[in-house]
């Protein structure tokens, strides 16, 4: 007996285990309908849990779904929700079959009882369906038993009438015996080979007219002719007149009552004995004249055996190796395709199916410049190229249908080119982010290195000014020092978010949740958004804790914010939000400004890069470092409608 529980969270499938679990039944998990209904389609349940907020299917488009079985239509389905407890879904639930309709958190020993009610009622449907199916197996047996008993009675009154019709026409002599071998009747055929009447011969012995050694008609036993009915036995046949002529004699039994009655049927084979001489004979020199030319041909037999089963392994090998290429073609992920000299399609994998949007049926044995005119003026010079000099061709393309870049590889081979594709999205995204990292590498090294450096002589400048500053004979001239004095310390914040870059920066990590982190400087943020008349939104769902620096990440938070305050109009909202994303934590800032333009996106993170009139280009690319230094990845989602900064936490061990 089996239970299917489906729900897509672990811990509620060990909750249940520990709950339901027993000897009486066997547990079967799925973490999504679709892995579901792969289960139904298997093996039979006697009841399913069912949760209902799942990704992807969820419980009630599952149950719609296992409903639409005939197989599962009686299946009993309890739905078991935290969240989905309104009427309105309680009803719907009901709707789709549902048996049951359950709350968390629930009562365990409520809930073993139920599905313990529900496999017994499943068990007792199986009992009731099998006993039906017995009886309508024996109502079937019997209406055949019947049936076949007439037939029967029909048959025995027809054999009656053969047999008697067989035995006057036949024309092999048939005789009756007792056990004692006394003849008891015989047919017409009896008289016209033996030359004796029928009063002759009844209740004389059966030697009378027929002898040999394997016949024992002086003790006749069931056991012997059980053994040896419907065997041919050669006997010898004796004439009224004394002459003997070879026969072939066949005996069966058969049993009236408590008596047996032997039947005996005897054929004359001499003309058959005397063509089997002749016959044997003809075979002998027959089989002398064989075996001269089977010596003669059987040199020549070997040796072409042996031609064929080296043909055989050849073939076997080649098939093999045609199979396990054709295989690996398929399964790679790049568009591989052939052509031949006449520019026709002779193979395509799958991905290039996918590539040229046509099935194998539509390319095969059709010539690429005719099936895509467009391509001819880039791609043919290097396709002729190939195909003429019979040289490697390489270079770079788009996708037909998109901006994938694809790298495409021409060789030449007998039957005419070999042709694949690969992606090299993936490998250009590396390119640019080695290219960023090296960016900040750089920058991180120079920040290390001269930022002590360009501090010291700044703080000697800033002293002297503020002591020229207070002496009487410069008090005309106090608003330079004091203009000079704050670029100064502009100049100084700079270097300190400079210096933030610095690779081998320590940090302090210990167990934090952005929530709580967020929460905490939510009034700061609030009050920034007023000053500019702007609205912040917390949209905080329940995540797990991280290893986190406090001080780096309020500030990398910080850093998104102003940004996303900055890239908006007045009335604008700008909306923080955390959420899990399968074992990653996230965190999210959306504006509603303009967005980004695609150029920009590729500088983002860049030191000193920025789109603002008054910006350093050093917050972004701070907060990029921020984010390495926690495992942490950072993806921008930008439109006319806004931009989503989204900061992906790998998870860590607290």
């Amino acid at each position: 007996m089996k239970i299917l529980i489906v729900d897509d969270r672990r811990e509620n499938l060990l909750a249940l285990e520990a709950v339901l679990k027993s000897p009486d039944y066997h547990l079967i998990f799925a973490n999504s309908g679709e892995e579901a209904l792969k289960c139904l389609l298997k093996d039979d349940f006697a009841v399913i849990l069912l949760d209902i907020q799942m990704p992807g299917m969820d419980g009630f488009e599952t149950a719609s779904l296992i409903r639409a079985r005939k197989r599962n239509e009686d299946t009993p389905i309890i739905f078991i929700t935290a969240i989905y407890q309104s009427t309105e879904n309680i009803t719907q639930g009901y709707s789709l079959g549902a048996v049951d309709y359950l709350f968390k958190p629930f009562n365990p020993e409520t809930l073993k009882l139920k599905i313990e009610a529900f496999v017994k009622i499943h068990h007792h449907r199986k009992r009731i369906k099998l006993q039906n199916e017995l009886l309508l197996q024996r109502a079937v047996e019997l209406e055949r038993m019947n049936d076949n008993l007439k037939h029967t009675t029909s048959e025995l009154r027809k054999a009656e009438a053969l047999a008697r019709v067989f035995g006057e026409t036949c024309t092999d002599a048939l005789l009756t015996l007792d056990i004692a071998g006394q003849i008891l009747n015989a047919n017409p055929a009896v008289t016209e080979k033996f030359g004796y009447g029928f009063e002759e011969l009844v209740g004389q012995h059966v030697s009378k007219l027929l002898s040999g050694e394997k016949l024992p008609f002086h003790n006749l036993k069931t056991a012997w002719i059980e053994t040896n009915c419907s065997r041919l036995l050669d006997a010898e046949g004796t004439r009224k007149d004394g002459t003997f002529f070879s026969v072939e004699v066949q005996i069966g039994v058969a049993s009236i009552g408590e008596q047996q009655i032997f039947v005996c049927s005897v054929r004359d084979i001499t003309e058959r004995k005397q063509l089997e001489k002749e016959r044997k004979d003809r075979f002998e020199t027959l089989a002398r004249l064989v075996q001269e030319r089977t010596c003669e041909l059987f040199l020549a037999n070997e040796k072409l055996k042996r031609e064929i089963q080296e043909r055989k392994e050849i073939g076997k090998q080649l098939s093999k190796t045609s199979k396990k290429l054709s295989n690996i073609l398929e399964s790679i992920k790049d568009v591989f395709f052939t052509l031949n000299h006449q520019w026709e399609f002779i193979f395509v994998n799958e991905e290039a199916e996918k590539y040229w949007q046509k099935s194998k049926e539509e390319l095969i044995s059709q010539n690429i410049w005719e099936a895509f005119p467009e391509l001819r003026p880039e791609y043919y010079p290097f396709f002729k190229k190939a195909m003429n000099r019979k040289v490697a061709s390489h270079f770079e393309i788009r996708d037909l249908n998109s901006e994938v870049p694809y790298e495409v590889h021409v060789y030449p081979s007998d039957e005419g080119l070999s042709v694949y594709y690969h992606d090299i999205s993936e490998r250009r995204m590396f390119e640019r982010e080695m290219a960023r990292l090296d960016r900040l590498n750089l920058v991180g090294q120079m920040a290390a290195g001269i930022g002590h450096e360009i501090r010291n002589p700044m703080t000697t400048v800033r002293g002297f000014l503020q002591l020229l500053g207070d002496k009487g004979e410069f008090a005309q001239s106090k608003s330079y020092f004091e203009l000079m004095i704050e670029e100064l310390d502009r100049a100084n914040s700079i270097i300190t978010e400079f210096l933030s870059l610095a690779k081998n920066k320590v940090v302090d990590l210990k167990p934090w949740s952005l929530n709580t982190l967020i929460e905490n400087i939510y009034p700061l943020i609030q009050a920034d958004a007023m000053v500019t008349d702007k609205e912040v939104i917390l949209d905080l769902q329940e995540i797990d804790v991280l290893l986190l620096d406090e001080k780096e990440i309020r500030q990398l938070i910080l850093n998104l914010v102003r940004n996303g305050l900055e890239a908006m109009s007045e009335g604008g909202k700008l909306t923080i939000g955390t959420l899990m994303d399968g074992e990653e934590t996230v965190l999210t800032v959306r504006d509603e400004g303009d967005g980004m333009r695609p150029e920009d996106l590729e500088k983002i993170g860049t030191p000193f890069f920025t789109t603002k009139e008054n910006g350093t280009g050093l917050g972004l690319a701070t907060c990029y470092s921020i984010s390495a230094r926690h495992n942490a990845e950072i993806k921008i989602d930008t439109g006319p409608s806004g931009t989503t900064f989204f900061v992906r936490f790998k998870p860590n061990s607290v």
